[in-house]
């Protein structure tokens, strides 16, 4: 009978809306990236854009933006860039794997994916962040300063489903405990010991009435 592997996650519906979710996020991630290298401008134009931004930032944001991001913005660009290209692609990657194969996959098939699950949401996790930071954003803990603004912008919403996604990734890599089996060895012994016994009583003599009339 075979037994399910503590890597293997229940493939009911909240498993199934979890893949869902996390194919979404990994979309939105490689649209993201995609527009970025295609259009070519966001290197060239990452400094200005962050010194505007950084002028709703909180002061100590603020501060690393101007003295640490914004006179290296290029290789930041080009970091960000491709941490949206390799955040998106995997979590695609797993989340249709999982969802097309997952019963068929080898349990250690299903830990390696719920592992780059887990790190292509961190990635992915830093972003979004980092962007809220960079926004003035407030993480949707204040109401929002225009009756017409969205009450909680895409960054945060982003950032709570990746928390969700990364409990997901992690929950897989930890091994429940489970009762060891009974032994082949001991379970197979049992019945000979059983037999045994049996014959030893059939050797013994009648101790019942039947003796006592003879």
């Amino acid at each position: 009978m075979r037994t399910q592997s503590p890597y293997e996650p229940d493939w009911g519906t909240p498993v199934v809306a979890l893949l869902l979710v996390q194919i979404c996020v990994g979309y939105e991630w490689l649209i993201s990236g995609l527009t970025k290298a295609v259009h070519g401008d966001f290197t060239s134009g990452l400094p200005a854009q962050l010194h505007e931004m950084s002028k709703s930032a909180p002061g100590w944001y603020r501060s690393f933006l101007t003295n640490g991001v914004i006179p290296h913005s290029q290789p930041f660009a080009y970091a960000i860039v491709a941490a949206e290209l390799v955040a998106g692609m995997l979590l695609l990657g797993a989340a249709i794997a999982l969802l097309v194969r997952g019963t068929s996959l080898s349990p250690r098939i299903h830990r390696d994916l719920r592992l780059v699950t887990a790190a292509a949401v961190l990635v992915g996790l830093v972003l979004a962040v980092n962007f809220e930071l960079a926004n003035g954003g407030t993480f949707g803990l204040s109401l929002a300063k225009d009756s017409f603004d969205e009450g909680v912008d895409l960054d945060t919403i982003m950032v709570g489903l990746q928390i969700a996604l990364f409990v997901f990734g992690v929950k897989g890599l930890v091994r429940r405990e489970r009762r060891a089996p009974i032994s082949p060895s001991r379970s197979s012994s049992s019945p000979a010991s059983s037999s045994s016994l049996l014959r030893r009583d059939a050797s013994r003599p009648s101790l019942g009435r039947g003796s006592e009339a003879r």
